[in-house]
């Protein structure tokens, strides 16, 4: 009589609770700690970015499609829709709350796949710590803004533990997984069209490295070889050739910025390097490379595999995106492009932790790579700097310890040697288990506690930054909305070379603000814009009688009834059609305006000529005398060939010579509207060039004021 085998029993619910604890604690901080970051952020503060991405999400709420100020958008990621949930509740304050929550969420949540990545080659505390600090590095500033980095984070992670765990056992079940995660991870953003990359990469770095595939090495000649670089060479000729036809970015960058991408690859590089502590690199790195005779967990090939993969995919992801806008917008150090490689260098931190040993030569070569990444990154001391939050802990000493750059430097080289020294340690004290697991149990709570001293200091910054922003918001920040009781409402403005926040943050917090146009064809965006023109010489514009309420700015006067002013925006209830009564130009919120500036009067009380009193001012500089010579000149308008306002004939000039600290108003005859003022100042000045405490920029002529009176002042 045969008799089975008894199977093991399962464990209880209880046991599987108990077993899961640490990693739901976890979870639970990291939610709690990032809700409570969210909560205290007043206001969306990067631009255009979370605008954007509010308005695709809203409008995905409002009507099943993404839109821009009402033009339906090709949906590009996933992760932009993020917050649409938030969107259904009508109160602003209470639907940007809940959208901060929910990216919290979804950020918060890569613990568990952070855990799982790690526990394929870790034992379980040391896969613990690997969760704990992948969602405690600086990058999680972001967690509580509207950005696709929250879910994206999740889901590359998740993919690179599917990758790993497919690639190490082989099964179909996880091959299929991991090759619909993969496959799907460019719609959750573009930039994980990596993903697909780093798993064919992984599976050709596995395969090159397989016993089979070393004993069919064995035989080859040096033709061989040759032959095998030569097919490799033209791989990837091929595949940057293909690159190019469908990347503008590849192609230019690749083709003019060779030494750019290196340099700001390996910026990003270093800057993660310093918001993980930089231990997890030299560490993380060495780990990979295990002593040929080591006992080995069946998972650690396929885990090197997937983590050298992904270096090289998001690393060259970010080196060509980063050369690519130096050229057409700013360098910024790109760290926000490779923070998908933090949990898998903390996973490989974690195998370091439980089995400490490494190769020398593996040793010095990560920490000559970490020395690398620490002489080229250049330090960024600027807070908040939201590009690359790994600077926020050198912000962090700087701005309390009062530490110079070059003493900045010198620590961080310090602290690479002090992680080369305790990489060491475990070599030292063979045999001693105590002192082994105090120097390993050290290193892990230094890891964790560097981490999140970084990243409350940069959510920190942003906080400050947010904060700036909302002191400067109207009170309430919805109050068009109110107002208007949400019907549909324009901005029309005159932003000229005005930083465009105020539209942007005045378009975030009102849903009924649906469009936004400007007189001078400067509407930022994101979404389309529109410049009306006017239709005739008495200020009657071509567009927009459509709304029943127009938000203005301080350099558009309109007819019709004024509902509410708040710091320089108006609500005016139109007649009909548009009609405006001034038009201003060329000057900057401050009242500074350029070397040239204008107003356009379509109407007077009785239509009558009358004066135009124009004030001049230097007041406000009191630095090096640069004098101007202002030229007024006042005259009928005329409408030119693109229905642009000019003086046609000209009924006054006026000359003056303005110096510094100085004020005067020159008095003009105007015709009956309408009529055109021009002023011009000539040389202009740069206070920043002048004055080395200013941070002023602009080239400036005066503070320009116009009045105009029925009477002689």
């Amino acid at each position: 009589m045969k008799t089975a085998a008894a199977r093991p029993a399962r464990p209880a619910w209880s046991d599987r609770f108990l077993a899961a604890l640490p990693l739901l604690l976890v979870f639970v901080f990291a939610l709690l700690l990032y809700a409570w970051e969210a909560w205290s952020l007043s206001t969306p503060w990067v631009f255009t970015d979370e605008v954007e991405n509010a308005q695709l999400a809203r409008a995905f709420a409002e009507t099943g499609h993404p839109a821009l100020r009402g033009e339906v958008e090709p949906l590009r990621s996933l992760s932009r829709l993020l917050s649409t949930p938030a969107w259904w509740i009508d109160d602003a304050q209470s639907a940007y709350d809940a959208a901060k929550y929910l990216g919290v969420l979804a950020m918060s949540l890569a613990a568990f796949p952070a855990y799982w990545l790690a526990r394929l080659v870790a034992a379980p505390a040391p896969a613990l710590f690997a969760a704990a600090a992948s969602v405690a590095i600086p990058a999680f500033m972001y967690a509580s803004m509207l950005l696709e980095e929250p879910l994206a984070y999740t889901y590359s992670t998740l993919c690179l533990f599917l990758i790993a765990k497919a690639l190490a056992t082989r099964g179909r079940g996880w091959y299929a997984l991991a090759a619909a995660a993969a496959l799907g991870a460019p719609f959750v953003r573009g930039q994980l069209v990596v993903i697909p990359a780093v798993f064919v990469l992984a599976g050709t770095f596995l395969a090159w490295r397989s016993e089979p595939a070393r004993r069919h090495r064995l035989g080859w000649s040096r033709w061989d070889w040759a032959g095998a670089v030569l097919l490799a060479g033209g791989a990837v000729v091929l595949v940057s050739s293909e690159l190019s036809q469908r990347s503008e970015a590849w192609r230019i960058s690749t083709r003019l910025y060779q030494g750019r991408m290196l340099e700001l690859g390996l910026s990003a590089g270093g800057a993660l390097a310093l918001g993980l502590g930089i231990l997890p690199v030299v560490v993380g790195l060495a780990a990979l490379l295990r002593s040929p005779d080591e006992p080995r967990a069946p998972a650690v090939p396929a885990f090197a595999a997937v983590v050298m993969a992904s270096l090289v995919g998001f690393g060259l992801y970010a080196a060509v995106k980063a050369a690519y806008l130096s050229s057409v917008f700013a360098t910024r150090v790109p760290e926000r492009n490779v923070i998908y490689l933090a949990p898998p260098l903390l996973a490989a931190t974690a195998l370091w932790l439980s089995r400490p040993r490494l190769r020398l030569p593996a040793l010095a070569a990560s920490a000559a790579f970490g020395a690398l990444l620490l002489l080229v990154t250049p330090q960024q001391l600027e807070f908040p700097y939201f590009e690359a939050p790994g600077f926020s802990i050198l912000a962090l000493v700087n701005r309390s310890w009062e530490w110079s750059p070059g003493r900045i430097e010198l620590w961080t080289f310090f602290v690479l040697l002090a992680a080369v020294a305790l990489a060491l340690l475990p070599g030292l004290l063979e045999g001693r288990r105590l002192a082994l697991r105090a120097v390993l149990v050290a290193a892990a709570v230094a890891v964790l506690a560097w981490n999140v001293t970084g990243q409350l200091a940069a959510a920190s910054g942003a906080r400050i930054a947010a904060d700036l922003l909302h002191s400067n918001l109207p009170r309430p920040p919805d109050w068009v909305d109110r107002r208007t009781g949400g019907a549909p409402t324009l901005y029309l403005g005159q932003p000229g070379l005005s930083e465009p926040t105020g539209i942007h943050l005045l378009e975030f917090w009102n849903r009924s603000v649906e469009r936004v146009w400007s007189l001078d064809g400067l509407a930022p965006g994101p979404g389309p814009t529109l410049t009306p023109d006017l239709a005739a010489p008495d200020g009657r514009l071509s567009h927009g009688s459509e709304f029943e309420y127009v938000v203005t700015d301080t350099n558009v006067d309109l007819q019709g009834k004024v509902l509410e002013e708040q710091l320089g925006l108006r609500l005016i209830r139109p007649a009909k059609p548009l009609r405006l009564r001034t038009l201003t130009g060329g000057i900057y919120s401050d009242g500074w305006t350029g070397g040239f500036a204008s107003r356009n009067v379509f109407t007077t009380p009785g239509g009558r000529a009358g004066y135009m009193l124009v004030r001049l001012s230097r007041e406000a500089w009191g630095g090096q005398d640069v004098p101007g010579t202002v030229v007024v000149n006042v005259g009928t308008l005329v409408l030119d060939a693109n229905r642009q306002p000019q003086i046609g004939r000209r009924v006054d000039t006026s000359t003056y010579v303005i110096d510094a600290g100085e004020r005067e108003g020159l008095i003009l005859d105007t015709p009956p509207p309408p009529f055109r003022v021009e002023v011009t100042i000539d040389p202009t000045f740069v206070p920043a060039q002048l004055d080395s405490r200013s941070g002023d920029t602009r080239e400036l002529g005066a503070q320009v004021g116009f009045e105009f009176r029925l009477e002689r002042p």
